[in-house]
């Protein structure tokens, strides 16, 4: 079976999302920042894997516009997992995010702090939306026959 165009529109969106993984990855001072209070073991691995997550991203969409099957099921095992993390560690993440716009340190006016928040709470939600997409849309059976 030959790929389809939202095959390809996928595709080419994991290796954007791959690229904005990286650059939301920053440096790992900043990283960390935002997991206050979680061990340190578990952010080393988050950053990690978030690092990870943004290079296979890139690679994994190359590779899925040729109908690489490996490169299929290794994002869909990644975006499941990133799903699952983000579950767990963003109540936290945003707790400390809410508590360094409001302390000034961002730079950002008083006034402004909390529509930086939901922007930021938006903008989770629409990238696990997207994860989660990801995950069905490549699981279908139909797509399946076009990594064969």
């Amino acid at each position: 079976m030959e790929k389809t165009k939202g095959m390809a529109i996928y595709a080419s969106a994991v290796m954007i999302f791959g690229a904005y993984s990286l650059l939301g990855a920053g440096n790992y001072a900043s990283f960390a920042l935002m997991f206050k209070g979680v061990n340190g073991a578990a952010v080393h691995g988050m950053y990690i894997f978030t690092v990870f997550y943004g290079i296979c991203g890139i690679y994994c969409g190359s590779r899925m516009l040729r109908s690489e099957n490996w490169a299929r099921k290794i994002l869909v095992a990644l975006a499941s997992m990133s799903v699952v993390l983000g579950f767990v560690f963003n109540g936290t993440v945003f707790a400390n995010f809410k508590e360094f716009l409001v302390s000034g340190k961002a730079g950002v006016p008083p006034g402004e702090a909390l529509t930086f928040y939901r922007y930021a709470v938006i903008l989770s939600a629409l990238v696990t939306a997207f994860e989660i997409s990801v995950v069905f849309y490549f699981t279908r059976s139909s797509v399946k026959k076009m990594f064969r």
